[in-house]
C-alpha cells in the first residue's frame, strides 16, 4: 500500500513539473502539458482507489470466512468436557449409594484424575439433598472436578452446573438449600434451569449446535447467553463442552478477528485439523 501511494504522490508532483516547465524555459505545447498531467494524476488516484478497494475486499472475505467457521473446527473456542481415557465419569443416580462409591471411600485416589459427573433422573424416585451433599463433600478436593451436567430420564441435557460452586456450595452449610434449588427443582421443572444462570451455569435453553458458525454463535451470545453449552450435532444426548462470551470474544474479536482484520487474511487463525 505505502508503494502505490509514493507511485501516486509521483504521479502528481510530475504532473504538477510538467505545467511548471515554462516558467523554467521548457516550451511544451499547453494541450499535451494538460493532458499528460491529467494523465498521470488520473493513474495515480485510480491506483490507490483500486488497491483500497481490493484491501476493503480481502478484510470482508476474512471475516466472512472466520464467521462462516463452525465451532467444531475452531481450536480452542470450545471448552471440551473430558472425554479421553483416564477420567472418571460419575453418572449419578436418585437410587444410587453414594458411601459406596470409590471415589467417595477413597478420595485420594483420584486427585490426578480429570471428573464429570453426571446426575440423571428417575421416572420413579427424586435426588436426596443429604445423600448429594456427602457427594460434593468428597469431591470438594479433587481439583480434576470441573463439570456438572443434569439429565433426564433419557440422558438428554436438562442443565449445566459448574464444578467449582458444586465444591463449594453443595458441601458447604447451606448445601441442602441449595441442592434442593438447583438439582431437585430443576428436575421436577425443568423450566426453572434458567435459575443456573444465577450460579454461573446454564439453562436447557442454552444450547448450540458444534455444526453452528461462529457468527450466528456470536450472534445468540450477544443477547442474554454468557455460556452456552455445546451439542455434538446439536443432538441434546450429546453433550460436548462449553463456550464461553468471554472466551469467545477472546479468541475472535481479541485476537484472531483482529488479525484478520489488520491483514485481510486469516494467517492467525487456528484450524483443527
Amino acid at each position: 500500500m505505502k508503494r502505490v501511494v509514493i507511485s501516486a504522490v509521483i504521479g502528481v508532483l510530475l504532473g504538477a513539473g510538467l505545467l511548471a516547465a515554462p516558467y523554467f524555459g521548457v516550451h511544451i505545447p499547453q494541450q499535451i502539458l494538460m493532458g499528460a498531467a491529467a494523465a498521470l494524476t488520473l493513474g495515480a488516484a485510480a491506483a490507490v482507489l483500486a488497491r483500497t478497494t481490493l484491501d476493503a475486499a480481502a478484510v470482508k472475505t476474512g471475516k466472512e470466512i472466520l464467521g462462516g467457521t463452525q465451532l467444531k473446527k475452531a481450536a480452542n473456542i470450545i471448552a471440551r468436557f473430558p472425554d479421553s481415557k483416564g477420567y472418571l465419569p460419575l453418572s449419578i443416580r436418585p437410587d444410587t449409594k453414594v458411601d459406596q462409591l470409590e471415589v467417595v471411600k477413597n478420595p485420594s485416589n483420584y486427585t490426578s484424575k480429570d471428573i464429570i459427573v453426571s446426575l440423571k433422573a428417575s421416572s420413579s424416585e427424586t435426588f436426596n439433598p443429604v445423600e448429594l451433599k456427602r457427594l460434593f463433600t468428597a469431591l470438594r478436593d479433587q481439583p480434576g472436578f470441573v463439570h456438572m451436567l443434569l439429565l433426564d430420564k433419557h440422558d438428554e441435557y436438562v442443565g449445566y452446573i459448574p464444578g467449582f460452586y458444586a465444591k463449594s456450595a453443595f458441601a458447604g452449610p447451606q448445601a441442602e438449600v441449595l441442592i434442593a434449588k438447583y438439582v431437585v427443582d430443576v428436575f421436577a421443572e425443568p423450566n426453572k434451569s434458567v435459575y443456573l444462570r444465577e450460579i454461573e451455569g446454564a439453562a436447557n435453553v442454552d444450547t448450540i449446535s458444534d455444526e453452528a458458525s461462529i457468527s450466528d454463535t456470536i450472534t445468540k451470545m450477544a443477547g442474554s447467553f454468557k455460556k452456552l453449552v455445546v451439542l455434538h450435532g446439536g443432538k441434546h444426548r450429546k453433550p460436548i463442552g462449553l463456550v464461553n462470551f468471554g472466551d469467545l470474544m477472546g479468541q475472535t474479536l481479541g485476537g484472531a478477528f483482529a488479525s484478520s482484520v489488520g491483514s485481510g487474511t486469516l494467517a492467525d487463525f487456528k484450524l483443527s485439523r
